[in-house]
């Protein structure tokens, strides 16, 4: 049976219904019955999907325009994000267990398939072109950097030059209607803060940095192409792309086979995991695109040479904890290799090699001792005749 979008509203819970009215800043001022905000939700939705479309986010509108591409009775595999995307978490998608364990399943309902299939397209390239795309990526960009950063601190990292004051003002007006910057604004001890999508625990990384006290005072100056890159990509952003170290992480990970979405998703990794204070779990999980490629390394001593670019990567991004400061700025927070750190991912290959050697020696060994007498005492010094050690292979 197919289902209409007043059938899906109205399977949803009251509280999913109020926070979608409430994202797209439609919540009904009076009147908050559950049937009266079903019938407000399908209002909304039904009446212009450009209006409510045009304030998704740019990976939302592109994700629901791939699941377009591929219709309502297809799927579309996903690496999972760190955080549910909009479309996810007001369940304009339906999500399932890919085939493959590390992908996510998604699909589109055909209610809202037929709803925005003729808008979509629209819809993405006018915000392509009007620089709605660029805008997310400089105020998502903000609060990756820092993680966490007051508001005025914030508006002032991401304001640029202008030519005149109306570009400036249009600018403003831009910013301040963006939903990021209702979705991710946060208070903490009556001050106004812009905290990453990334943050799970936003009280404790305050905690953590009043901990580090006068060793880090001020947040630091990034410059407005840094954080607009790091603001791409949602939602595997990564800071660096532009940066020596961040070519040569890219590079790597290039070279140790990954590529497209996987390639993004394993600088983004080590992005975020570089956010954390340095010990032997945090090491670990930095380092695990480098060792999930284990079988396609030479050996330990190229391992070692991999894993540095990966922490010279770690120690040169702006950090949460630091706020946006980067550790080889501040001495603080470094990520180290330890001496045979990670040695026994190569032991089982050393160990073959040695046999290998010893197998190749042997038979030289061999080929050297044809000569020998079948009587004689084999040459290996095994004290047996030749002809029942090493001569029976040629006997």
């Amino acid at each position: 049976m197919l289902l209409s979008i007043e059938d899906i509203i109205s399977a949803r819970s009251i509280e999913e219904i109020s926070a979608t009215l409430d994202y797209f800043d439609a919540l009904p001022r009076r009147y908050r019955r559950k049937r009266d905000l079903e019938k407000a939700l399908c209002t909304y939705l039904s009446g212009d999907p450009r209006v409510w479309l045009d304030k998704l986010m740019e990976y939302d509108l592109k994700l629901l325009q791939k699941l377009c591409k591929a219709g309502p009775d297809s799927y579309v595999d996903v690496i999972p994000s760190d955080f549910p995307t909009v479309v996810e978490a007001l369940h304009f998608v339906e999500s399932s267990k890919s085939e493959n364990d590390d992908m996510l399943r998604l699909t589109i309902p055909r209610a809202f398939y037929q709803l925005i299939v003729d808008e979509i397209d629209d819809v993405v390239a006018r915000k392509e072109r009007d620089g709605s795309f660029m805008l997310e990526h400089i105020i998502l960009g903000a609060v990756n950097v820092y993680g966490a950063v007051p508001l005025r601190t914030f508006v002032d990292s991401i304001f640029m030059d202008f030519d005149n004051m109306d570009e400036m003002q249009g600018f403003a007006a831009a910013v301040a209607v963006h939903p990021a910057l209702r979705i991710y604004q946060e208070e903490y001890r009556g001050e106004s803060f812009m905290v990453s999508p990334e943050v799970e625990d936003f009280p404790g990384l305050m905690s953590d940095r009043r901990k580090l006290g006068k060793d880090v005072r001020r947040y630091a100056k990034i410059s407005l192409e840094e954080i607009e890159h790091c603001g791409e990509n949602t939602p595997f952003n990564f800071y660096g792309r532009d940066t020596e170290e961040g070519k040569a992480l890219l590079k790597l990970f290039d070279y140790l086979g990954y590529e497209g979405d996987e390639l993004i998703y394993s600088a983004h990794s080590a992005w975020l995991n570089a956010q954390f204070e340095p010990n032997e779990n945090n090491l670990e999980i930095l380092l695990s695109s480098v060792t999930a490629a284990a079988e396609d390394i030479e050996d330990y001593s190229q391992f070692r040479e991999f894993a540095e670019v990966v922490i010279n990567y770690a120690n040169s991004v702006p950090k949460w904890l630091l706020k946006g400061q980067s550790a080889n700025s501040t001495g603080l927070l470094r990520y180290e290799l330890p001496p045979d750190a990670f040695a026994e991912l190569f032991e089982e290959d050393e160990e073959a090699a040695r046999e290998q050697e010893e197998l190749m020696s042997f038979f030289d060994s061999v080929n050297k001792v044809r000569p020998v007498a079948p009587d004689d005492p084999c040459p290996c010094g095994s004290g047996i005749s030749y002809r029942f050690c090493h001569g029976r292979h040629f006997s």
